[in-house]
């Protein structure tokens, strides 16, 4: 089955403490390129996510976005600097002696001080945060692949819809070309009698130059070889693991074969189906920078 590489995802986890959001979103890239947006104290964990990401996607731009719940972050590894606490203490007694103030020094005057409250995490705490972390984003990737199977389907429904075209119109193409033969012998037949007027036409010339032209004008190993790569571009519909870049080559070279078709043909007919026939490889070709 053919994956999508554009597809969102979003997770969430809550445990020991913490609680992590992750929103995955993936577009269209040439290659793997992960891009990830976290709070300040966990950015050591974005090795870890891209490898994470590295083992389960292997091309499209891939956005990660990581919001903690800070609130209960803070609340639940908050611990007080008993320390500075001490400190403003005691400069506090000493200017309210050095100013002949009143006494009134209460805890709430040193609640002022919001330094004195830090947050401290070891580095057992360090470990379940990212045990947390890593399960909202792997529900993010469960979701995010979820969408891009089911994009991937509807693109592959459009790929078979689009060979059939293609095969149909190729056949038609085969089966003009004997005709073009016939075509060039009586157009260069009578212009020859046009030029000749009352003149002997020699039967054993035309025939040479008929068979030169022809030779030219022959695109049968053009055909083959754009069917050659249609049926190509079926069996890899049907393999498994990334497939966008072989894909992407199939449709160069049938795009390679067409033209010939067409500048050698030298035929009205044949260029109106080369023409239906790039239409429909440059839809393939749009649809194919979605696949991975």
């Amino acid at each position: 089955m053919l994956h999508s590489m554009t597809a969102f995802g979003r997770g969430e986890a809550m445990a020991d403490g913490y609680r992590f959001t992750v929103e995955l979103r993936t577009l269209n890239h040439r290659f793997c390129d992960i891009r990830i947006k976290l709070p300040r104290k966990y950015t050591d964990f974005e090795e870890e996510i891209k490898q994470k990401l590295s083992s389960q996607f292997s091309r499209g731009r891939i956005e990660v976005n990581v919001v903690a719940d800070e609130a209960l972050d803070k609340v639940q590894h908050l611990t007080v600097d008993s320390e500075l606490a001490e400190t403003y203490k005691r400069l506090l007694l000493h200017l309210q002696d050095k100013l002949g103030l009143e006494a009134g020094l209460r805890l709430d005057t040193l609640l002022h001080f919001r330094d004195i409250f830090v947050f401290e995490e070891d580095e057992e705490g360090h470990a379940q945060a990212w045990k947390v972390m890593e399960t909202a984003l792997d529900q993010s990737v469960e979701g995010c692949i979820q969408m891009r199977k089911e994009e991937g389907l509807a693109i592959e429904t459009d790929f078979v819809e689009r060979l059939n075209q293609l095969e149909t119109l190729s056949s038609e193409v085969e089966s003009r070309s004997p005709l073009v033969v016939s075509d060039v012998r009586d157009r260069l037949q009578k212009r020859i009698e046009e030029l000749l007027g009352q003149g002997e036409l020699d039967e054993s010339r035309l025939a040479q130059e008929v068979a030169i032209l022809a030779e030219k004008s022959d695109i049968t190993e053009e055909v083959i070889r754009l069917r050659s790569h249609i049926q190509q571009f079926r069996a890899l519909l049907k393999a498994s693991g990334p497939r966008g870049r072989q894909l992407e080559f199939l449709l160069q070279e049938m795009h390679r074969e067409i033209n010939t078709i067409g500048s050698k043909a030298n035929d009205v007919e044949i260029a109106q189906k080369v023409i239906q026939i790039k239409t429909e490889l440059e839809r393939l070709r749009e649809q194919v920078q979605n696949v991975e």
